[in-house]
């Protein structure tokens, strides 16, 4: 063995330097092991790129959302929900008031006015005769306001307001000041209705006066012991008030040729949904209130719609975008989205349509060549003037029906017009018996307890819910005609109302399956460490097996060369 050795290594060894360097260990283990794990990641990696682009779907539904919402904002308040809660956003039952005054005075200074939602549009004719007032009293003058007044006894004081009276009754000693009763009639003003104060008449003289908390309220008082309130001289010797410096009265005024006396300035009882604040009195001024529609409000949210749309229009046209090679451009991260496509043909659709010869564009509304909207303000101003009506049918949904006894409550998805007549039966008890249509009872579904006639599930009327107040039975004609603004309201709706649109359901559906695959990314990634710790163990213990054999070769080496050097 050892001259097979000695003679293989002869033939190869030119010196007694002899390397084997061909056989030692060149093994990395790094590359090896980092090579072998990346393999296992590029799972992962292909994981990781689906929910990048689930991310950025779910960043792009959520803009979509909230532009379809804030549309949706403008789109309620130009629709005319016929619901309770949906009159509340009504900007078509917005109200304002328009003074004028006969004279040259100007109709501000005298009177404001306040008018609710919904109020009917009307005139009305006021003159004020004369505004409410407090009352105030004075007393005589005192040489001090912070010095003993050696008085002492009791007065009683309140007030009389349409008929009912409340008073207190304040005790006097004699170290108190001109101050320090004022500071005890103050006390008892929540009691009284009756406020104390010092004016300063010169360097030497102070008075008291006391003045009532309401308008139209007069001032009781008297002693009770002693005689206090004459010595300050607010009462003679008779008990009668002293000094008026001003009596109290209530408010008279003529409204609509009935005069009528209120004991405040501001009235809210007088005309149903109107509030009135009398500032001064100008008896032959005829002021003359015009309660209408507010038009700037209505202005107000067709601008915010047109806003809105072309805000939501962008977001289409970023998510249509191609790239110069045909493919979706890197925004577009919706690029050929049915739900997004849906809604903005259905969008567009509305916008286009007209009701009675009423369109956007007799409201100065069209289209610029990327379907964007234009306003031309001077239009919109002349058509709130002038074609008020023309723009609430436009925009709202209208229902008329031939009885006060049947309203519209709601009208959720039906049909976006209609006229039809509805056969109403009722029984002995006033209780609706029978509801049809042309003789049809099958379309219709009824609740007699609360008088609510409901549109069958699966018919043309499906959606609808009117309420009956009637007694006896009728044949009641419906004439229903859905406007743009309501269209569009109920196509955002279904797409992205926060509870159960159909963007949250995506939304969420991503978002589960973005759980689900960062789960599995987890997964491949923490076994791909188990891997590389096992391999990285491996790799060691053939390392530690080259090593020994390494040390072998080098003390063969070493003989080999001994024996050659010999």
């Amino acid at each position: 063995m050892t001259t097979s050795v000695s003679s293989s290594t002869s033939t190869t060894t030119t010196s007694s330097t002899t390397s084997y360097s061909q056989n030692r260990n060149d093994f990395d283990t790094t590359s090896l092991v980092e090579a072998a794990v990346a393999d296992r990641l590029a799972r992962a990696d292909s994981l990781e790129t689906k929910l990048s682009a689930n991310e950025a779907k779910i960043t792009a539904y959520q803009e979509m959302q909230d532009l379809l919402l804030t549309m949706q904002d403008s789109l309620e308040a130009l629709r005319g929900d016929p619901s309770s809660s949906g009159k509340d956003d009504d900007v078509f039952l917005n109200r304002t008031g328009y003074l004028t005054s006969s004279t040259t005075t100007d109709a501000d200074t005298l009177l404001s006015v306040t008018v609710e939602d919904g109020t009917d549009l009307t005139s009305h004719e006021i003159e004020i005769l004369q505004v409410a007032k407090i009352e105030r009293l004075g007393g005589g003058t005192q040489s001090s306001r912070d010095g003993d007044l050696g008085w002492s006894g009791s007065f009683t004081l309140g007030t009389t307001l349409d008929g009912t009276s409340s008073s207190a009754t304040i005790t006097i000693s004699e170290t108190m000041s001109l101050d320090d009763i004022v500071d005890a009639i103050n006390a008892e003003t929540t009691t009284t209705g009756v406020t104390a104060s010092v004016i300063k008449v010169s360097d030497d003289e102070y008075m008291m006066v006391l003045t009532g908390s309401e308008t139209a309220a007069e001032i009781d008082l008297g002693d009770s012991d002693g005689s206090v309130l004459q010595q300050l001289g607010i009462i003679d010797d008779q008990g009668a008030k002293a000094d008026m410096l001003q009596e109290a009265q209530a408010a008279k005024l003529v409204i609509d040729g009935v005069t009528i006396e209120r004991s405040s300035n501001q009235i809210d009882d007088a005309v149903d949904g109107i509030t009135l604040t009398l500032y001064k009195a100008e008896t032959g001024n005829t002021l003359t209130l015009e309660v209408d529609n507010s038009l700037s409000d209505i202005k107000e949210q067709i601008q915010a719609l047109v806003e809105a749309y072309n805000s939501f229009r962008e977001f289409v046209l970023t998510n249509q975008a191609t790239a110069s090679d045909g493919t979706a451009d890197e925004s577009a991260s919706l690029f050929g989205d049915s739900t997004l496509r849906s809604i903005s043909s259905q969008l567009q659709t509305a916008l286009s349509s007209s009701i009675d010869e009423a369109s956007l564009a007799s409201l100065g509304i069209t289209f610029d060549e990327e379907n964007n909207l234009e306003l031309d303000e001077d239009t919109l101003d002349d058509a709130l003037l002038n074609s008020l009506d023309d723009i609430q049918r436009l925009f709202t949904y209208q229902a008329t029906t031939s009885s006060g006894n049947l309203s519209l409550l709601r009208h959720g998805d039906g049909p976006s017009a209609a006229e039809f007549t509805l056969d109403i039966t009722v029984d002995g008890n006033g209780d609706i018996s029978a509801v049809s249509v042309d003789g049809d009872s099958s379309l219709f579904t009824f609740d007699a307890d609360t008088g609510r006639i409901i549109g069958a599930t699966g018919s043309d009327y499906e959606g609808l819910t009117f309420v009956f107040t009637g007694s006896a039975s009728q044949s009641i004609s419906v004439e229903l005609s859905q406007g743009i603004a309501d269209r569009m309201w109920q196509a955002v709706e279904t797409v992205a109302d926060d509870y159960d649109g159909l963007l949250t359901d995506m939304i969420s559906d991503l978002e589960d399956a973005d759980d689900k695959l960062q789960t599995r990314i987890d997964t491949i990634e923490s076994n791909a460490e188990s891997y590389r710790t096992y391999l990285l163990d491996k790799y060691a213990r053939i390392e530690a097996k080259l090593a020994e054999a390494q040390s072998v070769l080098d003390l063969l080496e070493a003989i080999t060369n001994s024996e050659s050097d010999s």
